[in-house]
C-alpha cells in the first residue's frame, strides 16, 4: 500500500516536469563557450558526486558575469554561487579560456581529486564539441 501512496505522490511531480521541458542545452550557444565548457564539465561532476559538499563555478581570471553564473544554477540546482563557497566547498575552475576564432576555443579545467583537463573546443552542427586533453601538473 504504501509503494502505491509514493508512486501517486511523485506522479504529479513527474508531470509538473514535463510540462516545464528541459532547459536548453548551453552547449547550443555558440555565443557562450565558456558556460558550454561548464555544462560539460559539471555534467560528470554531479553524475558522479550524489550528496557531497557544496559546488560552485569559478572562470578565472576574469568571473562569471552574475547571468552567466543564474544560468549555470538553472541547469545545475545543486550549483552554488561563488560568494557562498568556502574552503571546505568544492570549486570547479576554467582558467586560461581563450577562442582563436567564433568557432574554436580552448580552456583548462580543475577539479578537487581529478587531474588538470585541457579542453579543445570546436563549434559545429549546432553544438560545442569537446575534446579532452588530461594533465598531471607538478607541484
Amino acid at each position: 500500500m504504501s509503494r502505491w501512496l509514493s508512486l501517486f505522490a511523485v506522479v504529479p511531480l513527474a508531470a509538473c516536469v514535463s510540462a516545464a521541458g528541459p532547459l536548453p542545452g548551453l552547449s547550443a550557444d555558440p555565443e557562450q563557450p565558456e558556460l558550454a565548457l561548464f555544462e560539460h564539465v559539471l555534467t560528470g561532476h554531479f553524475a558522479g558526486a550524489a550528496n557531497g559538499p557544496r559546488t560552485c563555478a569559478a572562470l578565472l581570471p576574469k568571473p562569471l558575469t552574475p547571468k552567466q553564473e543564474r544560468a549555470l544554477i538553472e541547469r545545475f540546482v545543486r550549483l552554488a554561487p561563488a560568494a557562498q563557497c568556502g574552503v571546505e566547498d568544492v570549486v570547479v575552475q576554467v582558467y586560461d579560456f581563450s577562442c582563436a576564432s567564433a568557432t574554436v576555443c580552448s580552456g583548462w579545467v580543475t577539479r578537487p581529486g581529478t587531474p588538470a583537463t585541457r579542453y579543445a573546443m570546436r563549434f559545429e552542427g549546432g553544438n560545442w564539441r569537446f575534446d579532452g586533453d588530461l594533465r598531471v601538473i607538478a607541484k
